[in-house]
This record gives C-alpha cells, structure tokens and sequence, in this order.
C-alpha cells in the first residue's frame, strides 16, 4: 500500500510538471527581452574580460545576433538613455553596478553560458528552471491542506497565471529568489526549522542582495514576538552577523566600479534609469517617482489583488492585536516589509514580490483550513 501511494504521488508530480513544460518551453522561445537582461550579460562576459569596451561590445554584439530585430531596436533605442547606453561604453558601465549584486543569479548565468547556451537563453533559464521548481512545491505545499485533485488544479491555475508567467521570463534573478523565500517560508510555517529556514534565507541574499531586508525583519519577529518566538537572542545575534557578512559579500561586486561598499547611497541616486546619472536626486523628485510608481502598480500588477487577499486572511483588520493568529501576525510583518521595501525602492511590480505573492495564497489556504492547521500546530 504505500509503495503504491508513493507511485501515486510521484507520478501526480510528474504530470504536474508535465503541465507546467509547455509555460517553459514557451518563455525559453520567446523570453521578456527586457533590458535588465543586457546588464546581466555584460558581467557574465565581464567574468573572463574587464576590458570594458570589449564587455560592452560582445554584449550588444551578442544580443544583436539572438534578439529579434523590433526587440533589439527597443532596448536600444527608445527610451533616450538606452541608446546612450548602447552607444558609450562607459555609460553602460554606470548602471552594471545596479546588477552586480545578485552574484549567485550571475553565477548560474554564467554555467548555463559555459555550458553552450547563447548568452541571451543563459540569463533566462534560471527563471525558468526556478518556475518549475515552485510549482512543483507549490504543488507539494497545497496538498498539505487540499485533496490531491484541487491542489493539483489549484496548483496549476496559479502557474499559469500571468504573475507568474511572466515573471518566468524575464533576465533577471526575481523567479530564483523567490524559489528560496518560498522555501524558507515553508520552514517556518510548516516545520519551524529554523536551521534551514536561515540556509534559504542565505541564499535569497546571494541571489537579491535587498533580500537581507526581509531576512532580517523575519528573524527579528521570530526573536522579540514573546507570542511567537522561536528564536533565542543568541541565536539572533549570530544570524545577524552572518546575514550582514553575506550582505557585504553579495554587494562586494560594486566596488569594481568604483561604488562605496555602503552600496545604497549611490544606488538611490541611480534609481530612475529615465534621469541623468549625474543630476542629484532631490526629496521631490523621488516623492515622485514613489507617486508615479504607485500608480503604475495600481492599473498593471497584480498588487490591489494580493491587498484583497490579505484582508480576506485578516477578516476584521480592526480585531485586538491580541486575537492575531501568528499567520495573520506574519502577514502583517509581510506588509511592512513591502512598505519599508517600497520607500527604499519605490516599485510594486509582481516580478519583486512573486515569493510574497505565493506565501499570501499558502496563507489565505491555512485559514481556509483550520482543521488542518490546528492538527499540524
């Protein structure tokens, strides 16, 4: 009998991927192109070369040879800086600092280009490969707390949902992080293992340096929250050291380009590719760009949905701080992180906070379940 069951659920996994291939194969045709993937490019050449003319060259060389001919002259012309880009070496340069810092993402670029693939595929497989691997644990997750079959469709409508689709592929190292925050959520949600709940944490910093924002928030909950605790302060101190070593190693790339080790400073005054890099981004011009950033989420990400469903988890937002449970008290941690997040980096866009996105679902199905949750508490 459970040579059976195990048969049954590793085909049920086989067919959920099966179902998620035709997703993949189509974003590995037909990829975002978006131009973060010519960044990315740049430092996988920039691995064996620091000649920076030759850099800039064999980037746009490459993606000239692998990019449709409508899509090329996009990234290189329109808007005006990215044909300043495309012209002068040593303005690209300015902005691969910007990039830089997800070492492990560029790391995996580099393999899959090492391997054989064209320059441009190699920046894209890591998002899809790490599409495939959230399905396949989001599927895993949901037949936690729903039977086989509606974990399975459950499963499958929201990898097919464009949040999610899209974000598969793009050049950039977003699906890959969120694979790790994902993960690591389940350690706490799931098996309260600190252990490796930090090990995934480590990893979304390699992969998004800004990641160490939400690493920290999370173990400063799990340390201070007399409710909720599950970390000592010994512990809390170690980890805090190590999760801002692994900072400085993420960022350490930066001061190639001759970029403080401080990293953020500089980066702020970069934040808007539309200015000019030299121009000192002033307090109003950056309430602006927040103004103008928070409207673009409001009529073209998935952002308002996700809201929707927090306050869905929450049920009555106006219940004592007492009665939270700990899932709607993690959620709240959540939305701070995305606010605090946002005044840092002032972007909604689905591609950054796909791994949040997913923990909403997995919490909004908890609550849904709560005779579930209890036998597993």
């Amino acid at each position: 009998m459970k040579f059976k069951n195990r048969l049954f659920s590793f085909l049920s996994y086989l067919t959920f991927l099966f179902f998620l291939l035709p997703v993949a194969f189509f974003t590995y045709k037909h990829p975002a192109y978006n131009f973060d993937m010519l960044g990315y490019m740049a430092l996988v050449i920039g691995i064996n070369t620091h000649d920076l003319k030759e850099v800039h060259a064999t980037t746009y060389e490459k993606a000239k040879q692998c990019i449709p001919a409508d899509e090329y002259r996009r990234l290189t012309e329109s808007p005006p800086f990215r044909k300043r880009m495309a012209n002068d070496p040593l303005q690209f340069e300015r902005i691969l600092p910007i990039y830089s810092v997800k070492p492990l993402y560029i790391g995996m670029c580099w393999l899959f280009y090492q391997w054989g693939f064209s320059l441009v595929a190699s920046t894209v497989i890591p998002s899809i490969i790490s599409y495939l691997l959230i399905g396949v644990f989001l599927f895993s997750w949901l037949k936690r707390y729903l039977p086989p079959l509606t974990a399975f469709l459950s499963g499958l409508l929201i990898m097919h949902s464009m949040f999610t689709v899209a974000i598969a592929g793009h050049s950039t190292p977003d699906c890959l992080s969120a694979l790790f925050l994902i993960v690591s959520f389940y350690f706490i949600l799931e098996r309260r293992n600190v252990t490796l709940m930090f090990l995934f944490f480590l990893l979304s910093i390699f992969t998004r340096a800004d990641n160490v924002i939400t690493c920290f928030f999370i173990i400063s909950f799990l340390t201070f929250s007399r409710k909720w605790k599950m970390i000592d302060r010994k512990q809390f101190f170690l980890m805090t050291v190590i999760l801002g070593v692994a900072y400085i190693c993420a960022i350490f790339p930066v001061t190639r380009f001759g970029w403080s080790i401080f990293y953020y400073p500089q980066y702020a005054k970069h934040i808007d590719f539309s200015r000019d890099f030299d121009q000192a981004i002033t307090l109003s011009s950056y309430i602006a760009l927040m103004y103008s950033k928070l409207v673009t989420a409001m009529v073209s990400t998935q952002f308002t949905f996700f809201m929707f469903l927090c306050l869905l988890i929450f049920g009555n937002p106006f219940s004592s701080w007492k009665k939270l449970t700990f899932d709607q008290s993690l959620l709240l941690l959540l939305l701070g992180i995305i606010f605090f997040r946002f005044l840092l980096l002032p972007d909604l866009s689905d591609r950054f906070y796909l791994g949040f996105y997913l923990v909403f679902i997995i919490l909004l199905v908890r609550k849904l379940q709560p005779q579930i949750l209890s036998s597993n508490v």
